[in-house]
């Protein structure tokens, strides 16, 4: 959603380095790339993405409050 708003930019970096890259969908992996490389998502401590599982609260506020600035931070 994040990636879609702010114009569906490509990512730089096409490389993701995480355990369970293998489980990610096509159809996501560019907007993943993205949002890794701005620092949006991190991942967890054991290098996985999770791209599988499902997001808390908690996980959708810390990527919408990385996101707003990594804006400001544009600016």
């Amino acid at each position: 959603m994040l990636w879609r708003y702010s114009g569906s930019p490509a990512a730089t970096n096409k490389e993701l380095h995480f355990n369970d890259t293998d489980e990610i969908s096509g159809f996501v992996l560019e907007a993943l790339r993205w949002a890794v490389e701005k620092g949006i998502l991190n991942g967890y401590s054991d290098r996985r993405l999770g791209p599988k599982g499902q997001a808390t609260r908690a996980h959708v506020a810390q990527m919408l409050k990385n996101f707003i600035e990594n804006q400001e931070n544009n600016i």
